[in-house]
């Protein structure tokens, strides 16, 4: 009897520690997820107006009192403001800057001036390749496709338009003139007036500098002809001449009579003699005038032109048409080959910038990112070529146009005081 109850009363233990366990309740504390604080930004690129539209939405609970909205045009560069926003405004319409890379990126801005950064959105573009020269001159060698261009820090280099690419590039530590190319016992070279009075003659294929040419006086523009440099004095200095030298023995041939600040930039048209035309700068009016040398280089004659700036002249926009003709300023002035005015092309409001020619057109830059090729003789308009970027410089080439464009619009104004240097240029080559 008493075995059993002992059984019994383990049993009724064990069921009892059991029962026990099952009432307790196990409580199961659950942390919410931390939701980062981020601005998710996206964009769309225009390619035809180069304008980019931002737009973001927000994670997390930050509030933001404004937006900022930074720019950089290189890749983990220096950062420019460009705008900001509204904290309910999630939309930023920009320009895209002409570079081949720009990055864009929001800053949201709280209360307390703390800064929550964006994703950064990239734009590539590798088909623009900027030539960062201030080119005042170019000059193209329609034979070999080279350009070579002079910048306002002294620096020349070479863009063959053949391979996209700058070959070479040198530093002169000089100040420079305006230049021309030629041909000497079979070698193209470039010649290249400087304000110390030389001019520097380098290999038109490596820019090695072969030669110099002592004139004596500051220079502003050489030009070259048969193996005789010509070259014209800055009009501020007490020289007003243009002086003749042998490539062959550097000696000084001969000279103008000095004037009374009448020689400036030069261009050249050849027939039974040597014709050089100039266009004075920094002085009103601006003026034109021809001098005459024989084809071995000896002074002949010199004229006035009858105006005095009553008709438009502009030293950095000036070229001779083949047949001596002279076209220059914005407004496509021409002039025959005694100076005499004819009439402006018909360009309506566009600004002209640049000019050449080929047997049978005017070929025009513009302000306005075209070209225009006019009928040589008639002066009507034939055809217009849309450009990327703003004609500084046109070549013909073949059945091409060569363009030197700047990156940013030129100050194109009438007179000699325009200024219309680019900071960066690129090179555009479309067909005729």
């Amino acid at each position: 009897m008493k075995k059993t109850i002992t059984i019994l009363f383990a049993y009724l233990s064990i069921f009892s520690c059991s029962s026990s366990n099952d009432d307790i309740t196990e409580v199961v504390t659950v942390t919410p997820p931390v939701i980062e604080n981020k601005i998710n930004l996206t964009s769309t690129y225009s390619d035809t107006t180069e304008t980019v539209s931002l737009k973001w939405t927000l994670s997390g609970e930050a509030t933001y009192n404004h937006y900022k909205i930074v720019r950089s045009d290189s890749q983990n560069g220096i950062q420019s403001e460009i705008g900001n926003s509204y904290p309910n405004q999630f939309t930023f319409t920009s320009a895209v800057p002409f570079n081949p890379y720009v990055e864009y990126q929001v800053i949201g801005i709280k209360a307390n001036g703390e800064e929550v950064k964006s994703n950064i959105i990239k734009i590539e573009r590798p088909e623009i390749k900027l030539i960062n020269l201030k080119t005042f001159d170019a000059q193209f060698d329609k034979n070999s496709g080279k350009l070579y261009l002079l910048d306002t820090d002294g620096k020349i280099a070479i863009y063959d338009v053949n391979t996209n690419s700058v070959t070479h590039q040198i530093s002169t530590n000089a100040t420079l003139g305006y230049s021309d190319i030629g041909t000497y016992n079979g070698s193209v070279e470039l010649y290249v007036p400087r304000n110390d009075g030389w001019v520097d003659i380098y290999d038109g294929n490596d820019l090695t500098l072969k030669a110099q040419v002592s004139f004596g006086m500051p220079l502003i523009s050489t030009v070259y002809h048969n193996g005789i440099l010509y070259g014209s004095s800055n009009n501020n200095s007490s020289y007003s001449v243009i002086k003749s030298a042998s490539r062959a023995t550097k000696a000084i041939i001969s000279q103008s009579p000095q004037l009374y600040y009448n020689s400036g930039r030069m261009r050249k048209a050849v027939g039974t003699s040597v014709q050089l035309y100039t266009i004075t700068q920094n002085i009103t009016p601006v003026d034109m005038d021809l001098y005459n040398f024989d084809l071995n280089g000896n002074y002949i004659s010199h004229q006035d032109d009858t105006y005095h700036g009553d008709h438009p002249l502009n030293h950095r926009i000036f070229e001779a048409f083949p047949d001596g003709r002279i076209i220059t300023a914005s407004s496509g002035s021409v002039y025959n080959s005694q100076m005499i005015y004819q009439n402006d092309l018909p360009s309506g409001n566009s600004m002209l910038s640049s000019f050449d020619f080929d047997s049978n057109s005017i070929i025009a830059g513009t302000t306005s990112k075209t070209i225009e090729l006019y009928n040589i003789n008639s002066y009507t308009k034939t055809k217009t070529i849309n450009t990327k970027r703003f004609p500084y410089k046109v070549f013909s080439y073949n059945n091409k146009v060569v363009c030197v464009s700047s990156v940013t619009q030129l100050n194109v104004q009438s007179y000699d005081y325009s200024g219309i240097i680019p900071d960066n240029i690129m090179i555009e080559i479309f067909d005729k």
